[in-house]
């Protein structure tokens, strides 16, 4: 037996067990079997997300490009719903240039007839005022020419007055 100690103390085994026992020592005490464990769970949670991350993003990809797919029909549409709008203020601008430009006829046209009938209505007081004058210029004219109508004028008037005071 004592060879078989010089034999390990000589060879290098004793000192292999020596650092598997210290090594095993320093493991148990600094709980490297717990810690280890801790980092794989860590790293496969780690995987996991980045998994995860990864289909959520390619989930993403797909809508996004789904979405540059219906691009040009929505540039489309916009395009259309904007040519529409156009068109109708187009439309309402216009109808409302009418509109306005039909009130200004009218307004125009009820404008010309009212200075119309007041031109008629001055050219009759101007033309009954000329009338008046022109036959009043020929009673008297008549009168001077004739004195008898005098006297038929007065006995008129005078009869005309009686009936009114009857």
């Amino acid at each position: 037996m004592a060879e078989f100690i010089d034999i390990i103390l000589k060879s290098n085994t004793l000192n292999f067990l020596i650092v598997v026992l210290v090594l095993s020592f320093i493991f148990y005490k600094l709980n490297l079997k717990q810690k280890l464990e801790n980092l794989q769970k860590d790293i496969k949670e780690y995987v996991d997300n980045s998994t995860d991350e990864k289909e959520l993003a390619q989930k993403e990809l797909l809508k996004s490009q789904a979405d540059i797919e219906k691009l040009p029909a929505d540039i489309n549409k916009i395009k259309k719903d904007t040519d529409n709008s156009l068109k109708n203020l187009e439309n309402k601008v216009y109808n409302e240039t009418e509109e306005q430009k039909q009130d200004i006829a009218n307004n125009a046209q009820r404008l010309l007839n009212l200075e119309t009938k007041k031109f008629y209505s001055k050219l009759i007081n101007i033309l009954s005022e000329k009338s008046v004058d022109l036959a009043k210029e020929n009673a008297i004219e008549q009168l001077n020419q004739n004195k008898d109508l005098h006297k038929i004028y007065i006995d008129e008037a005078i009869n005309e007055l009686d009936k009114i005071n009857l």
